[in-house]
């Protein structure tokens, strides 16, 4: 089971016997580099943590790096029941509009998971210069993502030091959440695959060999699909779902750079 990729600090407070632990909210993170803007897509259920170091390293590389943080990510767990993949994808495109008014006009995008669909998607509508997407799937059944929706719930909880009697009841409207929504996030994520022939500008695609094996097969199918001339796909040996997280980032971060 992944952990929710969140900040926690310590307050030096008691209740009772117990200390309080506070879980930061997450923030989008901006840096000015040169004409060449990066547009960095965190996962679902995640935020901003997930691209903050690979985000550091391309600005030191002189790159201009913008990090948008979806609406009810990087919160309390309640705030997510409050959107869905459409407010999300509304977020992902006006983090674009908002390169493009700051005056970039060379944008390229690093997406993660969920990022990494939105970024197969804007790469379908706007004229983009290359992409790099991570741990995609083709596809997600709407109990799975019901599922980690769940899963982060649970282990934010846990982790602010809530009894199990307290998380029992806090967890109740999640595990009520209605299908409705997520359905429409499995068609997102189905239409999207169906359009990747539009996609025909260099594109990277990655995944670790320690994920669940639908992703490398989401790779294949992606590689075979797209109409890009300039394309390579590449497993990690020693990395799982949250790859720019995990064991083998910096040879990610390196990948990222010589492929941009």
């Amino acid at each position: 089971m992944r952990l929710p990729s969140i900040i926690i600090i310590i307050i030096n407070m008691k209740k009772g016997s117990d200390f309080v632990l506070t879980i930061l909210p997450a923030k989008e993170i901006y840096l000015k580099g040169n004409e060449h803007a990066i547009l960095l897509l965190h996962s679902f259920t995640s935020h901003t943590r997930d691209m903050k170091k690979v985000a550091t390293k391309l600005h030191e590389k002189g790159y201009t790096c913008y990090v948008p943080l979806y609406r009810g990510h990087g919160h309390v767990p309640e705030q997510l029941l409050q959107y869905n993949v459409d407010d999300w994808w509304q977020d992902v495109m006006k983090a674009h509009h908002f390169l493009r008014n700051e005056g970039y006009q060379k944008i390229s995008i690093i997406g993660l998971s969920i990022g990494g669909i939105f970024t197969l998607r804007l790469a379908q509508l706007e004229k983009l210069e290359r992409i790099i997407i991570l741990s995609v799937p083709i596809d997600k059944e709407p109990a799975q993502l019901k599922q980690r929706i769940i899963d982060y719930a649970y282990n934010y909880k846990n982790i602010e030091g809530k009894s199990a009697s307290e998380i029992s009841n806090e967890i109740e409207p999640f595990n009520d959440i209605p299908l409705d929504s997520l359905i429409a996030f499995q068609h997102f994520i189905k239409e999207t695959m169906q359009q990747l022939n539009k996609i025909t500008i260099p594109i990277a695609i990655f995944y670790g060999e320690r994920d669940e094996d639908l992703y490398a097969h989401s790779a294949e199918v992606i590689y075979q699909r797209v109409h890009s001339t300039k394309k390579i796909k590449r497993g990690f040996e020693n990395s799982k779902h949250l790859m720019t997280l995990g064991r083998e980032q910096d040879e990610i971060i390196k990948e990222i750079l010589d492929f941009l």
